[in-house]
């Protein structure tokens, strides 16, 4: 049995938030995961597993917004969404890429970040 196209576009908007309520903090946190796993200095099998895993949740969201254009769609959240999506494939591109330079900006952002915070503390 065939699902149909039209079933797949029904349920993605009527199911529309709960969609977008599961998908966009999904895909931040697998992206905050694969950033820690680079950072924390992690085999690669287990960086190239939750990249695995993680595109899933950013291409299902760029399929759900171009059902939206698909129908004419267009507002804030059409852009807003997708570049979310593009935004957390590319962290995972990057970590299969050029892991020891995400590590190392890691390292310096969070070095730079509790030197601010310990100059707030003192203050």
């Amino acid at each position: 049995m065939a699902i149909e196209l039209a079933s797949i576009i029904e349920f993605s908007h009527t199911h529309c938030i709960g969609i977008c309520a599961v998908l966009v903090p999904t895909n931040l946190c697998l992206a905050g995961a694969t950033t820690a796993l680079v950072a924390l200095d992690r085999s690669t099998r287990t960086i190239y597993t939750n990249v695995a895993v993680s595109l899933l949740p950013a291409i299902v969201l760029l399929l759900h917004v171009a059902t939206w254009w698909a129908v004419g769609v267009i507002m804030l959240p059409t852009f807003i969404l997708p570049i979310l999506a593009l935004i957390c494939l590319a962290n995972q591109a990057y970590a299969v890429i050029a892991p020891q330079q995400m590590r190392n900006i890691v390292i310096k952002v969070s070095k730079f970040s509790v030197a601010k915070y310990q100059q707030l503390v003192e203050n």
